[in-house]
């Protein structure tokens, strides 16, 4: 068995006949695992959760130790247990980092143990690697737009079209930030997210890597990108670098959640999170786009369930993915904060029950599919330092501590050595 090193890790963290039926008879050993399960989340999220793996062990007298931690430091935690040998037994995993965990032999392949046949073809093949399933799908989701919709009605918007574009929004941004200068901001600075980067390539015709892992855009690419929020700023339209600065992506840590700005760049299914943390009633979009160019979005597994190769319990463990995937109570509990069910089955015992954030939220991926893009290849290794360089590099333009071309070329130069030695 493959293991990742600690420097290796630290270095890539910077309805009812779909439903599981669990049977009243679990052998001892059934009844007396222990199993971990760990994730990223929020407070809903984590609240979510944990109920829902109350509700397993009380059917199952299974034991589930639950954990949970933002983004950045799950990563970092997950690389360092993983490597100690260590890992949780059900592991919350991103695409982003799903080859990667897979390849080293640190996951166990799920074809067996769930074959998913209420699952369309493109939402199981998203958990697969080299043809083999490592990553059950706990939603749909895309990149959006969460805006608050009271501020850009006051600037006269009241709908956003699918087709709007960046001028629309450079325009809107700016009339906002009118209201209150200085101190509220149309959007938040999306130059330092590598997944808004991404999807401007991706409108351009291009993408952030290619399939055998290397850089897919140029230096001139990277200019452009800078260039863009530069003028923004310049224009008052987003905060400046030092409010920028301070969002490192975590919910609370957004400007629409601070009360700075009317619109963010997120995915779609954190709307629901962002909603419990605003007073003020929120929406969804796609983003702006060039003219010429596509969407830019395409469709993803918000986050996938993944087993270590290393759980002493697997059966168990697929029978807790069945449970949040295709039972109805675990489908109940969990609703669609991780984004639109893939199962049939699971759609149809929420679709009468969702709210306006969940209807928003379906309604959002349905209109997406009609002009998505393919799923591009997934992130290399050394995506993750990637991320954080970005950060890095875009502060340095938005303080003025270097020029959009030498950034330009420091960010180019230092992802093609990133990704050669990953």
């Amino acid at each position: 068995m493959k293991l990742f090193t600690r420097r290796q890790f630290v270095t890539t963290a910077g309805a009812a006949t779909a439903t599981l039926s669990l049977s009243p008879a679990l052998s001892l050993a059934q009844a007396a695992a222990r199993l971990r399960c760990f994730w990223w989340g929020n407070p809903d999220r984590d609240r979510r959760t944990k109920a829902m793996l109350d509700a397993y062990s009380k059917k199952s007298g299974t034991q589930i130790a639950a954990e949970s931690l933002g983004w950045g430091d799950y990563w970092t935690k997950l690389g360092t247990q993983t490597a100690g040998g260590n890992a949780p037994d059900l592991i919350q995993m991103d695409y982003r980092y799903l080859f990667e965990y897979a390849r080293r032999e640190t996951l166990l392949p799920l074809d067996k143990l769930l074959p998913l046949p209420d699952f369309s073809p493109q939402e199981r093949d998203g958990g697969k690697v080299d043809g083999k399933l490592y990553g059950v799908s706990l939603g749909s989701n895309s990149k959006a737009m969460v805006y608050d919709t009271g501020m850009l009605e006051k600037v006269g918007v009241k709908t956003m079209d699918m087709n709007w574009t960046w001028d629309d929004f450079a325009k809107i941004a700016g009339d906002i930030s009118k209201i209150n200068p200085g101190k509220y901001w149309g959007a938040s600075d999306n130059s330092r997210w590598e997944q808004g980067f991404e999807q401007w390539l991706n409108q351009r015709g291009k993408m952030l890597y290619t399939a055998d892992g290397k850089a897919a855009f140029t230096r001139d690419d990277v200019a452009a990108w800078f260039d863009l929020w530069d003028k923004l700023r310049k224009a008052g339209a987003v905060p400046p670098a030092e409010v920028g600065a301070t969002n490192n992506g975590k919910v609370e840590e957004y400007e629409i959640t601070r009360g700075l700005a009317a619109m963010s760049f997120v995915n779609s299914n954190q709307i629901v999170a962002f909603q419990g943390l605003n007073k003020n009633k929120l929406a969804i979009s796609v983003f702006p786009r060039t003219k010429t160019g596509t969407s830019g979005h395409y469709i993803k597994p918000s986050q996938m369930m993944s087993i270590s190769s290393r759980c002493k319990a697997p059966e168990e463990a697929a029978r807790i993915i069945q449970f949040m995937v295709n039972d109805p109570e675990g489908v109940r509990i969990l609703g669609i904060e991780r984004g639109v069910p893939c199962s049939v089955a699971a759609r149809a015992v929420l679709t009468p029950e969702l709210d306006a954030l969940g209807k928003m939220q379906v309604d959002f991926i349905a209109a997406l599919s009609k002009v998505a893009v393919a799923l591009p290849p997934p992130p290399p290794k050394g995506a993750g330092e990637v991320e954080n360089l970005l950060r890095r590099v875009a502060d340095s333009v938005a303080f003025g501590r270097v020029s959009i071309k030498d950034a330009a070329q420091q960010f180019h130069t230092e992802v093609q050595g990133i990704l050669a030695r990953a």
